[in-house]
């Protein structure tokens, strides 16, 4: 079997790393890649943490998990490791998900169990998926993006890059969601959204976020 690194020593990378055999018979854990002082050296999850994520660059033709939901984190690890052109990016589909014929799964992308995902539906590179979640037919989901658990979105639904959708948001058919915006848990989305907007509600309103 190839070994599998995976990058982030939190929850999506234990998730996976405990459970890559309903994933996959192809790989086992080599271990984790952190760039928490704490961790590296030590154990997460049963496995140990070998490193910083820099350690990735010096890797040929492994196989690397982003366990890592946020998009604008993701991201700038991509970035980061994009110097080496020899990692290999496997998706990973949870046994019990359910992907239907004329679906398109990016690099990178994973799929947790209880997940349904319609015909003519598209999914970018390095997508997490969440548990529960239902895309109704023609589904567009943009890279490194992340649905919560139970994310439901109607048919011909656009996510576009980087979003975050919160725990059991939901959308009306012919939605868009534009680049790098959040909406809230619980929110129902019945118009478009502005790219950068963070929006919550039933229906979505714009919410003001200060650091």
């Amino acid at each position: 079997m190839k070994k599998l690194y995976i990058i982030g020593a939190g929850s999506v990378g234990g998730h996976v790393a405990l459970n890559i055999s309903e994933y996959s018979d192809e790989f086992e854990i080599a271990g984790f890649l952190d760039d928490d002082p704490d961790k590296i050296g030590g154990e997460q999850f049963g496995f140990k943490v070998l490193g910083s994520v820099s350690k990735v660059l010096d890797l040929r033709e492994a196989a690397i998990v982003i366990g890592i939901a946020f998009p604008k984190t993701k991201r700038a690890i991509l970035e980061r490791i994009s110097g080496n052109e020899k990692l290999i990016y496997p998706t990973l589909v949870h046994s019990k998900a359910w992907v239907s014929h004329d679906v398109t799964l990016g690099k990178g992308t994973i799929i947790y169990p209880g997940t349904a995902i319609n015909y003519g539906s598209k999914v970018g590179d390095f997508v997490v998926i969440n548990m529960n979640c239902a895309l109704g037919h023609h589904t567009t989901v943009g890279a490194c993006t992340s649905l919560a658990p139970g994310v439901n979105t109607g048919g011909h639904t656009t996510v576009e890059e980087g979003v975050e959708l919160g725990i059991g948001a939901s959308t009306l058919q012919d939605i868009r969601i534009g680049t790098g915006s959040i909406v809230g848990g619980q929110s129902m989305v019945t118009k478009d959204v502005q790219p950068n907007s963070t929006v919550a509600g039933v229906p979505v309103k714009r919410v003001d976020c200060t650091n």
